[in-house]
């Protein structure tokens, strides 16, 4: 039995139904192809991280610059680097102008690496979006290389479960195993708490993950 499996069914249902209509992407309405899946948030999920947003080759793209001394996204002083793309599209989101694939802009993951190297004082860096997970191949270079340059540790944000990612595999798996911890699952509008540590409704999940192997650890 997985952990997804012992999640209240309320949870699980209400986050199909709030996924399903944008993720379907055929109209307001969410109907189409999508609209008569027995499982909707599992199979949508499922296409919607193998749409890995495409980069040349050294590049990543960014919806804002890196932060730093940042106590919100994660366990003591962070820096913060913020994905552009997202293709989750959670009613209430903070960052929608971060969906759009094509915005944002290009940096070189070089050139992120020497800016991450001034700042002072971090615990650690903190993949948030956009959608860190479509762009998997790249921040794993960049979380691999904090870890062994800067002896950081490495969180990250996903609108996908952990479940989704092991299943679906590839970059995506390669990712989640570089990180220390990951909150995980879609942000859902009529769930929110705001009383949550590090999350913004009541069905994501602070997941402490052993490095190298992606086991979870530790639930929160």
């Amino acid at each position: 039995m997985g952990l997804d499996d012992v999640r209240p069914r309320a949870m699980r249902s209400a986050a199909a139904r709030e996924l399903a209509p944008s993720a379907r992407g055929d109209g307001p309405d969410g109907r189409g192809p999508g609209a008569n899946i027995a499982s909707p948030y599992h199979d949508i999920a499922l296409r919607k991280i193998a749409k890995q947003l495409e980069t040349p080759a050294g590049f990543i793209r960014l919806s804002g610059p890196l932060e730093h001394d940042n106590i919100v996204n994660g366990d003591g002083l962070r820096a913060v680097l913020w994905t552009q793309g997202c293709p989750n599209h959670c009613k209430g989101c903070q960052n929608p102008e971060t969906w759009d694939y094509e915005a944002g802009y290009l940096v070189k993951i070089d050139d992120i690496k020497q800016e991450l190297k001034q700042f002072s004082g971090q615990a650690g860096i903190t993949f948030c979006g956009g959608e860190p997970f479509v762009q998997a191949k790249a921040c794993r270079e960049i979380a691999d290389w904090v870890r062994s340059e800067l002896g950081w540790n490495v969180w990250s944000f996903s609108g996908f479960t952990y479940e989704i990612i092991k299943e679906h595999g590839g970059e995506p798996w390669e990712l989640l195993k570089s990180l220390d911890a990951l909150i995980d699952g879609p942000f859902i509008l009529s769930q929110r708490d705001l009383s949550l540590r590090f999350r913004g409704s009541k069905n994501q999940r602070l997941l402490h993950l052993e490095p190298n192997t992606g086991k979870i650890l530790q639930v929160e």
